[in-house]
């Protein structure tokens, strides 16, 4: 769903002239179109988020009074789920691919700064901001690449970390394939995302032909329940910081895009014909 308010920022000064639905129909070609996404993304974080930095659908229950405290805490229980897999992570080497604007990663150094940690993201952009907002140290950096094709040598990484992102890869089971390649020979794919009902057989086909071994926790309730409180937050962001015309034309995609209570997407996980998956996976 980034793509549409991506693609809804690329199209603010032809939306006057095309229409609502014409509009709507290119932005269809454009998020299906998987070779533009890297420039759709890139433009997507070029907007001006304020301070939202964690971009997911939230895990509850989350302590603390952090505005994004629900996001954070999606890090943070697959952060536990990598704590019960070793017996330490002072030293580890993790990757999170698809980094975003990286909050996510942040939450997690504050809980382990012994951790070395690189962000990896499509978008130029993203990456941009997370070395002005961060900086980079021995401890920690950011690399523009792709993720379906890593620019890392073969075991590499101790853990490799996936939110909320690989449904919008060209091709997930070589994204797999290259997260088995470049962790070591026990390392720990910490993933996460979203799967329409019935399609949780092919994602296991998946990672099990990428060699890997897992055991899926279903978190489809925290999510809900993330996304039911913290709904007020999200529509007041999309208020004050997506483009004029995206909200305009792309009103519902918008609220579909945060899963705020009462969106097509949050019924769709009431209901279960969405479900949220999440595992610690290990290499064989």
């Amino acid at each position: 769903m980034i793509v549409w308010v991506a693609a809804g920022a690329a199209v603010v000064a032809a939306g006057a002239v095309l229409g609502p639905k014409v509009v709507r129909s290119r932005l269809r070609k454009a998020r299906n179109n998987h070779s533009r996404r890297p420039g759709l993304w890139n433009r997507f974080y070029s907007l001006d988020w304020g301070e939202t930095t964690t971009n997911n659908y939230g895990f509850a229950p989350a302590p603390g009074d952090h505005p994004q405290r629900f996001q954070r805490q999606m890090y943070l229980q697959l952060l536990r789920r990598l704590k019960d897999a070793r017996q330490t992570v002072s030293g580890l080497t993790l990757l999170e691919i698809s980094c975003g604007r990286g909050g996510g990663l942040q939450a997690i150094r504050e809980q382990d700064p012994q951790i070395d940690v690189v962000g990896l993201d499509v978008a130029r952009a993203a990456i941009d901001f997370c070395r002005n907002a961060y900086g980079e140290n021995d401890r920690l950096r950011f690399v523009v690449g792709n993720a379906v094709e890593l620019p890392f040598a073969d075991c590499s990484f101790d853990a490799v970390l996936n939110v909320e992102a690989s449904n919008d890869y060209s091709d997930r089971a070589r994204f797999f394939r290259e997260v088995a390649r470049v962790l070591k020979p026990d390392g720990v794919l910490l993933y996460t995302d979203t799967v329409r009902a019935g399609g949780q057989a092919e994602i296991e086909e998946q990672l099990a032909a990428a060699g890997f071994a897992f055991e899926w926790d279903d978190i489809t309730g925290n999510v809900v329940e993330a996304c039911r409180i913290d709904s007020l937050r999200r529509r007041e962001v999309i208020r004050r910081r997506a483009p004029l015309l995206a909200k305009l034309v792309l009103g519902k995609q918008l609220d579909n895009y945060a899963a705020v209570e009462g969106s097509g997407k949050f019924q769709s996980f009431v209901d279960r014909k969405r479900i949220y998956l999440m595992t610690a996976a290990t290499k064989a």
